[in-house]
This record gives C-alpha cells, sequence and structure tokens, in this order.
C-alpha cells in the first residue's frame, strides 16, 4: 500500500460532522484537517496525489448535472472519499460511478475506516504509476519529436548531397541526349544514376537500384557514385581509348568486389553501358536490374538481351557485356522495378507487354515518357521509381 502523505483533508460547513470525522481518524492514527468547501483546497491540499479528501456528502450534493460534473473532475484531481450521513444511503452507487475512492458510512468502525485508508492507499500508488509513466511518456515522445526532427533535417541535407551528385539532365552531345528522373519513396533514394560524354566521344553510363530503402541504401549509392568517377576519370586522365572501348568490362565486378569489402550487407541491381557515338555500338551489362532495357525504334519497343547476377552478393561472380548497333533513331529507356507498381496488371509478363505498349510512342523526351507511366501522379509510392531516357537521332 502506498504511504499517504499529510493530514486527511475534511471538507463541509457542518461542525458536528467534521469534528466527529476528525476524532474517528484520530483514533485510528491519522491527523485532519479542515477545509471550508472544494475550492479552498488548492491551498490545503500540499500533494494530491498522495493527501486523501473527505466530503461531506450533505454539504457536497450531486443532484444537478453541473454539481455530478463538479465532483466528478475533483475525483480526477484528487482522493476524494466522501462521508455519508442516513440521507444519502441510497446514493453511494451514484458517488462511486462519479469516481469517489471510497464512502465512509455514519458510525463508520475503526476497522472500516482502516480499510478505507487502505483503498484510498491503493489508488494512490496506481495513480502515482500511472502519472510516473505519464511523464516518462511525454519525456520519450519530446525526445523522439526531437530525433526525428534531427533525422528529418538529416534526411534533407542527405538529399541535397544525393542531388549533387546527379548528373546534369538533360545532358547532349551531338544528336544524342540523355536525361534521368527519380522520385524515391523517402526523402533518400536507392536508386542512382550516372552518366558523361567522356573524350569527346564515348558515352558512359550507369543505372543502379540499392537493396532496402532510406538513408543506408542512399549511402551506397553515394559510395557507388565515387567508385565508379574514380575508374571514369583514370580512363581520361590516361586518355585509355583502349578500355574506354572495351567499357563498361570489369566493372560491375570491380563493384562487387568493393561492396563485398565493406562488409555493409548491401547488394544492388545495375546496367551499365558505354556508347561509341562514332560507331553507335553499344556495349552494356546487365546485373540483375528489372525490367530489362528497352530499346524503342520505328514505333515498336522490345527488350535488349542480357542477364547477370546484383552485384555485393556472390564473390567470384563475373558479368556478360552485350553488344548491339543502335539504329539511326532509337531511345533506350531504362527503369527501376517500382515502375511495376504503376502497371495494372498482376503478373510480370503482362506488366512487361503493357510496358512496352506505354513505352513504344511515348518516349521523345523525358516528359513523354513520365506521362506515359503516370509517374507525376503518384502520392507516396511504395518504392523508388527511376527513368533514364537515352536518345539518339530524334
Amino acid at each position: 500500500m502506498s504511504k499517504l502523505e499529510g493530514p486527511v483533508i475534511l471538507v463541509g460547513d457542518d461542525a458536528v460532522g467534521l469534528k466527529q470525522l476528525a476524532a474517528d481518524f484520530h483514533a485510528v492514527g491519522s491527523k485532519t484537517l479542515t477545509a471550508g468547501d472544494a475550492g479552498a483546497l488548492d491551498s490545503a491540499c500540499h500533494d494530491p496525489l498522495n493527501q486523501p479528501v473527505v466530503l461531506l456528502a450533505a454539504n457536497n450534493p450531486i443532484d444537478s448535472a453541473e454539481q455530478r460534473a463538479n465532483l466528478r473532475q475533483l475525483c480526477e484531481d484528487y482522493l476524494v472519499v466522501v462521508a455519508l450521513d442516513d440521507t444519502h444511503g441510497d446514493q453511494v452507487a451514484d458517488f462511486f460511478r462519479l469516481g469517489v475512492a471510497d464512502v465512509l458510512t455514519a458510525n463508520s468502525s475503526a476497522q472500516a475506516l482502516e480499510q478505507t485508508l487502505e483503498r484510498v492507499g491503493n489508488l494512490a500508488e496506481t495513480r502515482q504509476r500511472v502519472s510516473a509513466y505519464s511523464a516518462e511518456l511525454e519525456k520519450t515522445n519530446v525526445e523522439l519529436q526531437e530525433s526525428l526532427r534531427l533525422l528529418k533535417q538529416d534526411q534533407l541535407a542527405g538529399l541535397e548531397v544525393q542531388k549533387s551528385l546527379m548528373p546534369e539532365s538533360p545532358l547532349a552531345f551531338g544528336d544524342y541526349e540523355i536525361s534521368h528522373s527519380i522520385t524515391p519513396s523517402l526523402y533518400l533514394s536507392g536508386d542512382f544514376v550516372g552518366y558523361n560524354f567522356v573524350l569527346d566521344r564515348y558515352l558512359l553510363f550507369y543505372f543502379a537500384d540499392v537493396s532496402g530503402h532510406g538513408a543506408s541504401s542512399a549511402f551506397v549509392t553515394v559510395l557507388l557514385r565515387f567508385m565508379i568517377g574514380r575508374v571514369i576519370r583514370r580512363h581520361m586522365l590516361e586518355h585509355d581509348y583502349v578500355a574506354l572501348a572495351q567499357a563498361p568490362e570489369g566493372l560491375v565486378e570491380y563493384i562487387n568486389n568493393q561492396l563485398l569489402a565493406t562488409g555493409l550487407g548491401k547488394h544492388l541491381t545495375i546496367v551499365a553501358g558505354s556508347l561509341d557515338t562514332e560507331t553507335r555500338q553499344l556495349r552494356y551489362v546487365v546485373g540483375a536490374q528489372q525490367p530489362q532495357p528497352i530499346l524503342i525504334s520505328g514505333g515498336k519497343a522490345k527488350f535488349l538481351p542480357g542477364k547477370g547476377k546484383p552485384a555485393g552478393i556472390f564473390e567470384d561472380a563475373s558479368w556478360v557485356v552485350e553488344q548491339i548497333h543502335l539504329p539511326e533513331c532509337f531511345a533506350l529507356v531504362l527503369l527501376s522495378d517500382g515502375v511495376y507498381d504503376l502497371l495494372p496488371n498482376k503478373e510480370i509478363e503482362n506488366k512487361e507487354r503493357t510496358l512496352l505498349r506505354y513505352l513504344s510512342t511515348s518516349s521523345g523526351n523525358i516528359d513523354q515518357l513520365k506521362e506515359a507511366l503516370f509517374i507525376d501522379y503518384i502520392e507516396d509510392p511504395q518504392d523508388d521509381i527511376s527513368v533514364l531516357l537515352l536518345t539518339g537521332g530524334m
């Protein structure tokens, strides 16, 4: 039982009744003090969670709605016991419904009074636990809100970093143009693209989807950006036309080894490619990326061949470089698997047929492509939705 603090406060203006109650409480070892009415409790009660308040029922009627509301509020704020006289014996249930801790009947015995104090003590203990829990919950909520605020700031800062690492869009060279769009499901995206025209001849590009969502996946995209950027800068500085002519040979193997070495447990799907703008030869590697690269030409769309494992899972994995000659007028589309959520069909095969139909005549520029896929109309996407578009002769 909780140890009740301070004297019992007796409330009422019946001097005889108060005197008798005071004597009864003194007989069981409890001190008392009196207050003329409930309005004086603020100054009389120093610890509402532990100090009992005894109301004389005759001075605290519950005949009107206002009186009942006042008593209900009083019971929420204090440990209230009602002392009933013979004329209020039929209102015991009403007082309990309004939230009193206990009732004392006329001529209560010392044992009954001690039992009342015990019940009030139990209620006090319960209220103390609830109050402590509420305070702790409020403190935790404040800390959580602050953590969320800081997390949002971090994510917004991360978004700016990620955006700063994205290539210029659109980027043109001769009759070629490449552009992209990324619609993240959270502030940060696990999808990432990179592309650049190198040594006035080669277009190098990659399109990756890191496993998971949010900050951890976004950090891997930053790592990916620097890993690939380091390789490209070396080829540019050395004017290594031989290596560029063979690109992206060995690139995904390099990324795979680097990811495994980090021990982050992250993997990614990827399409990496190299276009020789003089010969129109496209060389590319597919690392488990779905959907497959899509080539649109002459009003027809088709998936390009190519398959391979995701990077970051299997040691000593290798990827086959595919090669095709691009037509004079074409569009090459790379999409992340989040696009499947935008398509109406259930089966992947049906989704892919729908996708080819949508894109066959709507891939002249990035805005047309996004319109065909309804990307700008999606609120709160379940997955990142990313698009890379390379056009030539259009």
